[in-house]
This record gives structure tokens, sequence and C-alpha cells, in this order.
């Protein structure tokens, strides 16, 4: 016995206008049905379409069936693909807006609920979401004039992952619909606020053990005066293979291990070591009377950059070398005899309430003094080399997010930003602090980075930053 479709009597569909199909029947003709994004259509039986026996095979008109055969070759596919992906283009927008209306409509149900967990699982998820973004724009922002900005920016960030400990299982169990909030919150505060990268040149791939053929291998480390690194710094070079070697307070005894290394062009200027497997065509010092006077207030002014013009085999290369002043000096402004935290808080409140004024005149004494000398020196170290490569390493003191650090050297690349995987944490110190304040920086000219990694730890409070430089084209 066959079966007739859109037969009156029978059940037929209704088409919402955000696309979700419903299944009805005449007994609810005339009404109005809501559908899941909230908007209502008039339930109507569609007009009857020609009575068709199941099975049988359907009637297609000649030009239609010649329009949509294969028989014309790769052109009708073609044809075919592009109408298809133009209905997915219509058909996408309404889609993802009646999957974010339903998802809004659910978070307002889920926020009201009855259920005290579920209700402030969502309220807590969604003001965690909110500190998340307000704490991302003071950070880029604010950082070094704004004291608590400050502490974010060279604090343990992590600490901001902390409430998701709590709230993520919280969700799973009684409000899942912010999941997707929180998701968005985490990435927000792994990537923008902490600095993580994922870069398909590096993303589970160790340094390779030689150089690229035709790239320029480098290597900045703050060696802390050298003590424990001068024994191991033969065997860092040996593994790494670096062109070009920049090390911050450099001592006697990682001077005297540098010297030692065969093949290798050598330079000293005040605590900073270059070497190079290319000979110096010339050497030049940022001028830093100024910062030597301020320097001795105790507010910070160190200043240090050196600058060489190295003969490559690839033309020459314009090398700066730098080590530039710490905030600590400015966040030492704060600390009492008992430091940041006495054991009694009354000990705290005297030292501070008396000291408030003071503390924060220094802290931003330190912050203008920082400010005025990374333009400085970032301005001096690339006058003049518009049409000349210049590379810059060293330890700037600056994470990425600060507003001092973007705002002097944010037009220049930076090696890891664009070719490392991970968060570049080349500074440690005690358990908690991890920060990327080491960086290799180019201009458009200089050749661009194709992988920057972390060399181990030697006895630094810092680690050595490795980054491979290829010529565009290569």
């Amino acid at each position: 016995m066959s079966r007739l479709r859109n037969v009156p009597g029978t059940g037929f569909s209704v088409t919402c206008v955000c696309g979700t199909l419903y299944n009805t029947d005449d007994s609810h003709v005339g009404k109005r049905l809501r559908c899941q994004c909230g908007r209502e259509v008039a339930i109507q039986r569609p007009a009857a379409e020609p009575l068709q026996i199941l099975g049988a095979a359907p009637r297609v008109s000649r030009r239609r069936h010649a329009a949509s055969a294969p028989s014309g070759g790769w052109q009708n596919v073609a044809e075919q693909i592009h109408s298809r992906w133009s209905e997915v283009k219509l058909a996408w927008p309404s889609r993802v807006g009646a999957a974010l209306r339903s998802a809004l409509s659910t978070l307002r149900t889920d926020a009201s609920s009855r259920n005290v967990v579920r209700r402030w699982t969502v309220r807590l998820s969604l003001a965690y979401g909110l500190c998340a973004v307000v704490a991302w724009m003071l950070l880029v922002n604010t950082s070094e004039s704004f004291l608590p900005a400050t502490f974010l920016a060279y604090g343990p960030r992590f600490v901001l992952l902390l409430p998701l400990v709590l709230l993520v299982p919280l969700a799973l169990v009684s409000a899942r619909s912010v999941l997707l909030p929180l998701a968005i919150a985490a990435w927000v505060v792994v990537g923008p606020i902490m600095g993580g990268r994922v870069s398909w040149r590096t993303v589970g791939r160790t340094m390779p053990s030689s150089v690229p053929p035709l790239a320029t291998r480098l290597l900045t480390f703050n060696v802390k005066g050298g003590a424990d690194v001068s024994r191991e710094l033969r065997g860092l070079v040996r593994l790494v293979q670096p062109d070009l070697i920049g090390l911050q307070e450099c001592g006697d005894a990682v001077w005297d291990s540098l010297q030692a290394l065969p093949n290798l062009h050598f330079h000293r200027y005040a605590s900073l070591c270059t070497a190079s497997r290319w000979p110096f065509v010339s050497f030049d010092s940022m001028p830093r009377a100024a910062f030597t006077r301020v320097s001795s207030l105790g507010y910070g002014g160190t200043a240090l950059v050196a600058r060489y013009v190295i003969q490559t085999t690839r033309g020459r290369v314009v090398l700066v070398n730098l080590h530039l002043e710490t905030v600590r000096k400015g966040l030492e402004q704060f600390m009492g005899g008992n430091g940041f935290f006495p054991d009694r808080f009354s000990d705290w409140f005297t030292e501070s309430s008396s000291n408030v004024g003071q503390s924060t005149k220094g802290f931003l004494l330190n912050a203008r003094i920082r400010a005025q000398e990374s333009e400085r020196a970032s301005v001096w170290s690339t006058q003049g080399d518009q049409q000349k490569a210049v590379v810059i390493i060293g330890d700037f003191n600056l994470p990425s997010e600060s507003t001092i650090f973007r705002r002097n050297w944010g037009r220049l690349h930076d090696a890891f930003a664009e070719s490392g995987t991970g968060f570049g944490w080349s500074k440690a110190e005690g358990r908690l602090l991890r920060i990327r304040i080491d960086h290799v920086l180019s201009n458009e000219v200089a050749p661009r980075a194709i992988g920057t990694w972390l060399g181990p730890a030697l006895g630094s409070d810092h680690r050595p930053v490795i980054a491979d430089l290829a010529w565009r084209g290569q």
C-alpha cells in the first residue's frame, strides 16, 4: 500500500525564521509556535504539493535534469559547489545568531534559577570573565602608572587562573551554560595576560641541533655576574652553536670563558659582553651621563646600550646589546623594614601610612626614568638605519605587555611573539615569579625569526634566549 505526502489530515513541517524545522499536524493550525531563538511563527499548512507515491521516481523536467547532470563536466561541478557554498554563507550567520541567542537565554535563565548553586555559579563565572577582561585592559594601558597593574605586570600572573579550579567543576555539575564564557576568560588570561604563544614553526618541536642553512642564530643571556655560568658557557655554546652572542651582567669569569671560545670575535663594554663569528666593523655606546647622575639617588638609571656594525656573509648587520633599568627599584619604595608583608599587620599599616607619599613618588620617578631610558635606547639604536638590518637583543627588564615596552619597542618584530611556543619565561625569581623580559627584536629590513626557544637553566636567575633569523625568501 503506497503512502501519500502532504495530504490533508497528515503531519507537515513548519520552518522558523532562524532556520529550525518543526513537525506538527492540523490540530495546531492557527496557533503560534515559539522557536528556540525566541521568535514566533504562525502554524499554517503549506500549499498542497502534487500527489506523489513514495518510492516512485520523481518527475524532473528535462531542462532541469540537463542543468544538473554531470555530463556538463567540471564547469557544472564548479557551479554546483559555488551554489552550495553561497547557501552556506547565507545560512551560517542566522544559525550562529540563533545559537548565541539561545545561549544567552539559557544564561539568563540559569542566573535567576531557584537552584542556589546553579545561580551563583553563573553569576560568579560571569563576574570572573569580566574581571579577566578588565585586568587585561589595565595591564596593557596602565602597567607602569597604576600600582595594582604594575604588580600584575611584574608579578605571578598565573594567580588569575586559580578561580577556575572552583568554577569549572561547579559549572560541569550545575551550570554547563557558563563553560563557554569560562573558556573565553581562560584564553584571555593564558594568552593576552600571561603571554602564551603558539607558533606553527616551533609547536611540538625542539631547537634544531644545527643552524638552518642561510639562517643566523642569536643567543642573549643575562648571566648574573657569571660565577656559576662561566663553567657552563663552553657547553652552552657547543650545544647552541650561535653566530651572535650578547651577555648582560657579564663579570670577569664569564669574560675570560667567552674569550677562550674558538672562531669568535669579542668585545666588552661595561657589563655587556658581545661575541660574533664575523668581524666587528664599528662600535658605539649610548651616552648615559644623565642616567648615571640620577642612579645615585637609588631610583634607577642603568642605560647600558652597545651598538655594533658587523660584516656578515649576507651584508652588514647592526647588532645592539643592551641592559635597561629594573622596576624593582621602584617597587622597593613600598617595602618597610619587614618587607612587603611583615608578621604583624599593624606594623605594615604604621610604616605604610607614614611613607606612602614618599613611596608613591619614588615608584613614579622610577617609572619615569625607565620610560625615558627606554625611549632614548629605542631611538638611539635605530636612528639613521632605516635601510640597514637592525637586531636588538638583551635584558630589557620590560615584559612585552608593559606600556613602556609597547610604546617604544612595539614597532619592531618580536622573535618570540612571532616564532615561539609557550610563555617564554626567561626570568625566574623565587618559586612563583616567572616573566619574559629578555627579548630579540628586529626592524623591517632585518631577517625575520623562524624559531625562538629558551635554553637550559645554568645558575643564573635568567635563562638563555635563542632565536634563528632568516632573510626573506628563505
